[in-house]
């Protein structure tokens, strides 16, 4: 019930935010309709008591009352469903920006980690429409209650007994609330399977995997898996569903029973001369309008239940904690020496460390290369080091200061990254590359034209037919697509919009281009590292570009393996000099 009254207030105080006059009108009319309902048959009563017993002056007052309500009803109605209309739109926008600000505005990335997250934020996007709505809801069972209650004030006035004919209603709801609750915690149960019915979907109908499913013939598996996904996801709802259905059939027939007990009250009282025939047509009238409504009723509670327990999803996700942080401190200004005292990461959920007790200083403005296998921990140490994700234990000290004591924000707005899986976005190629200061811009050609050419790009722009002004990807019509390495090389503009940060992140920054390319672009960042006080950070597995790094950190298996120059690693003749030599066995006289 608390949850309950939590997601109406919700509810209630997004649309009262989002338009509140609207939100107020509404929220007044609402149960002034469902009173003024119940004048129609106090007026009917008068009629007919009037045409049959009491004279003209009843009968005419009767009809005016009728009248007037009927065509207030209407015209009241008419305003309410314009102004309802138009306020659905707004909460909608008011909670797809929440949802926006939350997603897009959290410091770190744990939370798309934790499983039980990824359920909930999934079953509420696939709801995500249904907050807009859900105002609704509130305001449509709002009205039934004030037309039951009306109506229950009347009947208690032709006879006492008949105002219990409303309670009649109370089981219907309750089964109708069971029933939804019962189809919740199937979704919630089946939200996995249903998550991965999406992703079978979309793997089969994205065009970035459309040359692997046609080389490898999955078409026909992936249609299996997901046949076999929703298989899963209709099963639970289904089950749920029919046993909501039996336990709502009991409910309509308990009302039945206390529809046809008033019903023959009320014939009993005329006979008997206890209630006059005014009387008898309204409970009559008003009967047929609770039987009426409570077959809307259904609807609407179960409406209402979906609705709350939507809101209540939003609730969960937007209440996922927060560590506690440590009073804020400030940064040194400019490039500061970077220590790693024995940091150890592990992924939420996982048991096994990615990083295990790691220990570095980068000294500052120094270019730094992380190498190793695949699996070894360098994306993950330049995504600690971006601020991503918080260590599981051991600190980041940053001239000092503890890396968990800055504000977030505070330290990235001193960071550049080209990442390992970085993002194509489908914009202008000024805005794609502009996002990476959004404090210069897409509007600052000269920034952009500066990032194309410190990345090498310059050229891509000059080829493309609008320059510039080119829509890249093919989400939109006329759009261009780029190669992978064009791709990769305007990630690299992006990061070089803010040619100024204090620490520059490449992770495998060109791994889609060729060798030769690859060498010049690296080799323009570890020159160019040296014309700026910033640090900088390489992740690459070739070993050839990062010889000229200031410092090279091998990592194996999650910890630091060996660390030194080039020259002092070959000479230690440890993991280094190995990967060294098996990369340059290929190019040896002798080799084959």
């Amino acid at each position: 019930m608390t949850k309950a009254v939590a997601a109406a207030r919700l509810l209630v105080m997004t649309a009262v935010r989002a338009a509140p006059a609207r939100a107020t009108a509404v929220l007044v009319l609402a149960p002034l309709l469902g009173v003024m309902s119940a004048g129609q048959a106090l007026g009917l009563q008068w009629m007919v008591d009037g045409a049959l017993r009491d004279g003209p002056s009843p009968l005419i007052r009767g009809a005016v009352v009728l009248a007037v309500v009927t065509v207030v009803i209407h015209q009241v109605s008419a305003i309410g469903s314009d102004l309802r209309n138009g306020l659905q739109h707004r909460v909608g926008l008011e909670f797809d920006r929440n949802l926006m600000r939350f997603f897009a505005g959290r410091a770190h990335l744990d939370h798309f980690h934790d499983p039980a997250f990824l359920d909930t934020a999934a079953v509420l996007r696939q709801r995500r429409a249904e907050l807009g709505t859900a105002f609704a809801a509130v305001v449509e069972n709002v009205n039934v209650f004030a037309r039951f209650a009306g109506a229950t004030i009347l009947l208690a006035t032709a006879n006492p007994l008949l105002a219990l004919l409303p309670v009649g209603v109370l089981p219907l709801v309750g089964a109708v609330r069971l029933q939804e609750r019962l189809v919740s915690r199937a979704e919630m149960a089946g939200a996995e399977a249903d998550r991965r019915r999406r992703d079978l979907f979309q793997l089969a109908c994205d065009p970035a995997a459309a040359r692997e499913v046609r080389v490898y013939r999955l078409g026909a598996e992936i249609a299996r898996r997901h046949r076999e996904a929703a298989t899963t996801v209709i099963a639970l709802r289904e089950k749920a569903r029919l046993r909501g259905t039996a336990v709502v059939a009991a409910g309509w027939a308990v009302f039945v029973v206390a529809l046809t007990a008033g019903l023959y009250v009320t014939v009993h009282a005329v006979r008997t001369g206890t209630a006059s025939p005014g009387q008898a047509a309204l409970v009559v009238v008003l009967s047929t309008r609770l039987s009426a409504a409570t077959s809307g009723l259904a609807q609407l509670v179960a409406w209402l239940r979906r609705a709350l327990n939507t809101a209540g999803l939003y609730l969960t996700v937007m209440a996922e904690p927060v560590p506690a942080a440590a009073p804020p401190q400030a940064l040194p200004r400019g490039p500061a020496e970077i220590v790693l005292d024995r940091v150890s990461f592990s992924y939420p959920g996982s048991a096994s460390p990615v990083l295990d007790d790691v220990s570095l200083r980068l000294p500052a403005g120094a270019t730094v290369a992380l190498v190793g296998t695949n699996g070894a921990g360098k994306s993950t140490l330049v995504a600690l080091l971006a601020g991503l994700y918080r260590p599981t234990s051991g600190r980041i000290l940053v001239g000092g200061v503890d890396l968990a004591a800055v504000p977030a924000e505070s330290w990235r707005s001193r960071v550049t990254a080209c990442l390992q899986d970085f993002f194509r976005y489908q914009l202008t190629l000024r805005e794609a590359v502009g996002l990476g200061d959004v404090t210069a811009g897409p509007d600052d050609d000269a920034a952009v034209r500066r990032a194309l050419e410190l990345s090498g790009a310059t050229g891509i722009a000059d080829a493309l037919p609008d320059g510039l002004d080119t829509q890249l990807g093919r989400t939109f019509p006329g759009g261009t697509d780029l190669s992978s390495g064009q791709w990769q090389r305007v990630a690299l503009a992006r990061a070089r919009m803010r040619p100024g940060a204090d620490l520059v992140l490449l992770d495998e920054p060109a791994a889609g281009l060729d060798p030769e390319t690859e060498a010049a672009v690296l080799q323009r960042y570890v020159s160019g590292a040296r014309s700026h006080p910033g640090t900088t950070v390489i992740v690459s597995h070739r070993m050839a570009t990062v010889r000229d790094a200031d410092l090279i950190v091998v990592l194996h298996e999650g910890r630091v393996a060996e660390s030194g120059t080039h020259q002092e690693l070959l000479a230690a003749g440890g993991p280094y000099a190995e990967m060294h030599a098996l990369q340059a066995a290929p190019y040896s006289p002798s080799y084959g």
